[in-house]
């Protein structure tokens, strides 16, 4: 069996630092990965709990936002965007109904209308009337913004506008008397299924 002799003097001194401190740099790298593996465990751990509450915070809203929800459906069912009515014909009087209400609040006669042949939209029907009148023109304007802001709401299409060529009681004393004609088209429920259009052959 051989000897192994370590060396003495200096080159022992010189040997036993060299391997000391490579064996405090090899225990400061083995630390400094402990430490850093302990630390990117740590923040994953944080951002965990952070997801946690977040999803813990928004399963305790939802019976609230379930409410809020109900609330909004409720008050927009309260809004009538539709014309009322079983049948193409009920729903067009209803519309001339309301056509008429709002020209007499503005002391508007109507001379003509007429009823427009309905039409599907997908789930819905388009109701609608044409009819021409007589009026000043301030008049005329307030009628076209109560229209417009009506509840069911309605769509004005194909106005037409001319200097008036007759006097009426609603006209005389203003020189801005105008003939205008006007379709007016409200939509109704149809709980039928959506029309399909005909392919072209």
């Amino acid at each position: 069996m051989t000897d192994i002799r370590l060396p003495t003097g200096l080159t022992g001194q010189v040997l036993a630092c060299s391997v000391t401190i490579a064996g405090l740099g090899c225990f400061t790298l083995t630390g400094l990965s402990l430490l850093s593996l302990y630390q990117s465990r740590a923040t994953a751990l944080e951002e965990k709990r952070t997801l946690l509450n977040h999803t813990e915070q928004l399963i305790r809203q939802i019976p609230d936002l379930k409410r809020r929800y109900q609330e909004h459906q409720t008050s927009a069912a309260s809004t009538r965007f539709l014309l009322a009515g079983q049948s193409d014909s009920e729903t067009a009087a209803n519309l001339v109904q309301t056509v008429q209400m709002l020209a007499t609040r503005h002391q508007i006669e109507i001379s003509s209308q007429e009823t427009v042949p309905p039409h599907a939209m997908g789930h819905f029907r388009a109701i609608g009337i044409r009819i021409a009148l007589t009026s000043n023109w301030d008049a005329f304007v307030a009628l076209l913004d109560d229209l417009d802001h009506a509840e069911p709401r309605l769509l004005i299409k194909d106005l037409e506008i001319q200097h008036a060529r007759t006097v009426t009681d609603a006209t005389r004393g203003h020189s801005s008397a105008i003939d205008a004609t006007l379709s007016i088209t409200g939509f109704r429920a149809d709980l039928g299924p959506p029309a399909q259009t005909a392919p072209t052959p």
